[in-house]
């Protein structure tokens, strides 16, 4: 019996699933199992996004409803190490491993300097 209820409490923990966007601007809505409004999204302190219409994103209840952990990466165009901030309408930032920035395609070196094309 006491095995039969150890089961049943493990089994009804929440895991995080894959979702996607449904609903963006305002009011964040996901859906994956279930569709979920007014989803509270997390990240580092200090960035702020709001996940686009179909992006995937991952999902997890907490005790005050579901919350969005982060979008799926995609990104093939960089190197490990590096750290890519992107827009909808194609604004970039790169951060390369040499100590570059990549700005919209402008790069400036390590020492600050602009680099020609």
């Amino acid at each position: 019996m006491w095995m039969s209820k150890r089961i049943v409490a493990t089994s009804e923990k929440e895991v995080a699933e894959k979702g996607k966007v449904t609903l963006s601007d305002n009011q964040l809505e996901a859906g994956a199992t279930v569709t979920r409004r007014n989803i509270d999204s997390y990240a580092p302190y200090g960035y702020k996004s709001v996940p686009p219409v179909d992006e995937d994103v991952i999902m997890l209840e907490s005790n005050d409803g579901a919350v969005v952990l982060g979008a799926l990466s995609k990104d093939e165009d960089i190197e490990s190490g590096e750290v890519k901030i992107s827009s909808l309408g194609g604004a970039y930032i790169i951060l390369k491993n040499n100590g570059d920035i990549v700005l919209n395609g402008l790069v400036i070196d390590s020492r600050g300097v602009i680099q020609n094309e």
